[in-house]
């Protein structure tokens, strides 16, 4: 047990354990080369040399048999082609390596026995093997990140009655998703994000009644909305950003609840017409009330395994030869048992018999990658399609949610003042759109925003005082020509915006312009002012002079200013503001 432990090197003492069962050097600053005899350590059944700094294997050992049990070389910088597969391991991990070479076609022949398998991060080439569907005991497949190409292969549909977890995204896979999936699937998670896949998303996936995530971002698929979807009670996170998915997303078949469904993103399709309630009023988990409900605790983890640990000796030993077991079991029957607890702990079990997803979302105007997804995280992206009509009521249900993004839509309509019921709500997105009417004040109420963005809408009025809103930047709120105040840098009193009343405003600067009208239309009436002014020059200025002078005392708002146009000073009257 010597993992974090700061070496730099593997001990010199190691190789000298002719009944070491469990070696771990994870999280170290190991460098260089793999040492060929430990490979020769006839009891090992546990090795872990995961994120150190190793770079090559010495020596050829593709022949070497092994009875290496769980082997765990990832995070680290090994190169050139795929190592040796020991024939006996359960357990294998060579992610994020830098090993670049075509995967052996019989690959699925050399591991008969293996249950959890990841070969993600690094730059395999060529198409997938058939062979994996040798490989019956697959539990959990994991190929993202690589330069895969070809289409998904047959053992696709094969493999998934007994698959809990199937990764191929981020890879560049063609043509078509099989839709040739089993009553009996046991998929809980399926990820072919960031392919170039085509065509329509399988229905025959609602047979995946376990199904959590189902991640189908960034391809080519030309489908309309999954409803048949809701028949998974289960699922919790949607992801089909990216894509050339078109219609409406209405459900009117729909009859199950998507009880558990907490992260939705249907961002850059081609999505249309109103956003409908009665699909909103099926996502249940979003309208949880933390207040009145406790949130779900924790991240999400994918189960691969029911109550089975890759370090349980008892399954271990189950594929080793007779008289190997036989050795083994004179070995462990003289370690302590305190030792055998610790290697089967809480904490390897969470990292051998779970699985986590990563995931990109968009959130407070960024695009960030979640390692780990919290249960409790709620999110709806319907950003940049064709949404047009009012922003539905029902959304307002969504008490839980977190994050919301409607931008780069034909929205039109007023932002309902119910939005003060997302009070756990950090980040709101719904620039450009043709929204109107009033900011509700109703916004305020929303303690934990951290990200606002309204600009390019048609809303009016007075930006709401006195709130968190005014402390966002003038790019929240900019293209809305109408809107005025704080912290734009228009006021609304010169743009001719209304701005309420106060009592010393009104004594101070407001006039009954209509009544004075009046008044000086009858005074300038009198036909027998009429004449001279017209006729005689001073009468004119002596009329002028004398009337400034009597306005000036009975308006005290308006004051002489003098003016001097081509060698001659003039006095006029100018309001005061």
């Amino acid at each position: 047990m010597l993992a974090s432990c700061k070496l730099s090197g593997i001990p010199s003492f190691v190789k000298n354990q002719s009944t070491l069962l469990y070696l771990d050097l994870a999280d170290n600053e190991i460098q260089g080369t793999i040492p060929y005899w430990i490979w020769q350590l006839e009891y090992l059944l546990l090795l872990d040399l995961s994120k150190n700094f190793l770079t090559k294997l010495e020596g050829n050992i593709w022949n070497l048999s092994s009875n290496l049990m769980l082997l765990d070389l990832s995070s680290n910088q090994l190169q050139g082609p795929l190592p040796f597969l020991p024939r006996s391991v359960n357990y294998m991990d060579y992610s994020n390596n830098r090993f670049n070479s075509v995967i052996p076609t019989d690959i699925g022949n050399r591991l008969p026995f293996v249950k959890v398998l990841y070969l993600s991060n690094n730059s395999f080439q060529g198409q997938i093997p058939e062979s994996f569907l040798n490989a019956s005991s697959l539990l959990l497949l994991d190929l993202s990140r690589n330069n895969f190409d070809g289409t998904i292969p047959k053992f696709f549909a094969e493999l998934s009655s007994t698959l809990r977890v199937l990764n191929f995204g981020g890879n560049k896979l063609q043509g078509y998703i099989p839709d040739t999936l089993p009553t009996s699937c046991s998929l809980q998670l399926l990820d072919l994000n960031d392919n170039l896949l085509e065509g329509t998303i399988p229905t025959s996936l609602a047979y995946c009644q376990k199904l959590q995530v189902v991640n189908l971002r960034r391809n080519l698929l030309t489908d309309k909305f999954p409803c048949f979807l809701s028949k998974i009670s289960t699922l919790r996170i949607m992801d089909l950003q990216l894509n050339k998915l078109h219609g409406s997303i209405g459900c009117s078949k729909s009859r199950v609840d998507w009880e558990m469904l907490h992260m939705v993103d249907v961002a850059f399709n081609n999505f249309s017409g109103a956003i409908p309630g009665a699909l909103l009023n099926n996502w249940k988990a979003m309208m949880r009330d933390n207040d009145n409900v406790g949130p779900e605790f924790g991240h999400l983890f994918i189960d691969i395994t029911d109550n089975y640990n890759p370090k349980d000796f008892k399954d271990l030993l189950l594929h080793l030869d007779k008289t190997i077991v036989a050795k083994l079991a004179k070995i462990v029957a003289n370690v302590p048992r305190s030792i055998l607890d610790e290697g089967s702990s809480d904490t390897y079990q969470i990292d051998l018999s779970q699985y986590q997803n990563s995931i990109l979302i968009t959130n407070k105007g960024q695009q960030i990658k979640l390692d780990k997804i919290q249960r409790a995280f709620t999110y709806v992206d319907m950003s940049s399609n064709n949404f047009d009509g009012p922003i539905p009521i029902e959304l307002m249900q969504f008490k839980a949610m977190m994050a919301l993004n409607l931008s780069n839509n034909a929205l039109s309509g007023h932002i309902p003042s119910s939005i003060e019921n997302l009070k756990n709500l950090e980040s709101l997105d719904m620039s450009n759109n043709s929204l109107s009417g009033d900011i509700p004040r109703e916004l305020a109420m929303l303690y934990f925003l951290a990200y606002l963005n309204l600009s390019n809408n048609h809303l009016v009025g007075e930006i709401p005082k006195g709130t968190q809103i005014q402390t966002f930047d003038g790019d929240s709120f900019e293209g809305n020509e109408n809107l005025c105040g704080s912290p734009l840098t228009g006021n609304c009193s010169n743009s001719g915006m209304p701005t309420p009343e106060t009592p010393q405003s009104h004594t101070r600067s407001s006039i009954d312009w209509s009544l004075l009208s009046a008044e000086m239309g009858f005074i300038f009436g009198f036909g027998v002012f009429i004449l001279p002014l017209l006729l005689w020059k001073r009468w004119r200025f002596w009329y002028s002079k004398h009337m400034d002078e009597m306005l000036q005392k009975i308006i005290p708002q308006l004051e002489f200013a003098y003016e001097h146009q081509r060698g001659q000073t003039y006095r006029t009257l100018r309001r005061w503001y």
